[in-house]
């Protein structure tokens, strides 16, 4: 579009004035009139008409240079959002010294005065069709250009996670559970309205990662056996909303997972209680044992024995190691010895324990 402004328009105008003024005095001394007649020529041949034809090519000129040209674009590529998703406009009108004027259809906010707006929240879902945005470029003199485009704003999608009882079988709304350890917990879901897909992921894991999740199962149920107290989320998708629920399985360690420590062992390498060491009802495989085992539900351990002169003969980090009556490679006189315990299981709890233990040979 040819871009003129006001003073290159007066120019050309007076530039092509003075190439008439002169053509046409060139051609009255030609002509050899009186000069009353000369000037009467010069004024109804010459200065009129060529004044008129000036101010009119001017007047056409500084119209078309400011006509407005109204324009903008979407944040949104396809112009299809979610309920509840906002937008940003960039306002690409062209034209001089224009003002603007957009109107929202349905949206937060419903106007806005200025070249470009921030967020536009729509809220409502375009259920009877897609909602209009408008922009109106005005120059100053009047002359305007308005451009409308739509967006399609898709309902929210709904779901609800129940977890089962897990006797009777029948799904009941539940939204948090409480399990033994090693008890399982049957999760359900519904979306509404039909036709999306469900997704479980359990706490740790970030909504933006399920696409290509390895810990994400697809599906309206699970069954789970938490070894630690977990948040499992369920996502429901449709037409690219999607709408979150989240459930909460308690895993009760209270009246499950005892911890003892021998009071007494005899390091003489025949197998049997060869070593002092902390032990639970809970296996290397998380299982709950017929006995009791090192590690199983330990997740930290600080366990430290003492002469009776209070010299440390040994320590040991490691849920699973044990004191073999050593020290400094030397074995150690048959004796009672003192211990301290700290401990931390693996839903978390954190204890100590005191007590006296005897080396027999």
């Amino acid at each position: 579009m040819l871009n003129l402004t006001s003073n290159k328009v007066v120019v050309l105008g007076v530039i092509f004035l003075l190439m008439l003024m002169t053509r046409g005095s060139h051609f009255l001394t030609e002509l050899n009139l009186p000069d009353m007649s000369l000037i009467l020529f010069l004024i109804l041949g010459f200065f009129i008409p060529s004044l008129t034809l000036f101010f009119a090519s001017c007047f056409a000129l500084l119209s078309y240079a400011q006509a407005p040209s109204a324009n903008f674009t979407i944040s949104d590529p396809d112009n299809i959002l979610c309920q509840g998703d906002c937008i940003y406009v960039v306002n690409n009108s062209t034209g001089d010294d224009l003002t603007y004027l957009w109107t929202f259809q349905n949206a937060t906010p419903a106007t806005f005065v200025g070249q470009n707006p921030g967020p536009i929240c729509f809220n409502t879902a375009s259920t009877t069709g897609p909602f209009a945005i408008t922009l109106t470029a005005t120059n100053a003199q009047g002359a305007n250009s308005t451009i409308t485009q739509f967006v399609t704003v898709l309902p929210m999608p709904t779901v609800s996670s129940t977890i089962s009882d897990t006797l009777a079988g029948v799904y009941v709304v539940i939204p948090d559970t409480t399990i033994d350890m090693f008890q399982e917990a049957y999760l359900y879901a519904e979306g509404a309205p039909f036709g999306g897909n469900l997704t479980w992921y359990p706490s740790g894991v970030a909504a933006d990662s399920i696409p290509g999740c390895s810990a994400c199962i697809a599906g309206d149920s699970l069954t789970v056996t938490p070894f630690y107290t977990t948040y499992y989320v369920v996502q429901y998708g449709l037409n690219g909303c999607f709408a979150y629920d989240t459930v909460l399985v308690t895993v009760n360690f209270a009246n499950q997972v005892k911890i003892e420590l021998p009071n007494s062992f005899s390091p003489n390498e025949d197998g049997e209680n060869d070593f002092f060491r902390v032990l639970t009802n809970v296996d290397a495989d998380g299982d709950f044992s017929n006995g009791f085992e090192e590690g199983g539900a330990l997740a930290e351990i600080d366990l430290r024995v003492f002469n009776r002169y209070g010299q440390q003969v040994f320590r040991t980090t490691d849920v699973k190691e044990g004191w073999d009556g050593t020290y400094k490679g030397k074995p150690m006189n048959p004796a009672t010895y003192t211990y301290i315990l700290n401990f931390r299981t693996i839903d978390g709890r954190s204890g100590s324990r005191k007590g006296n233990v005897t080396l027999f040979r």
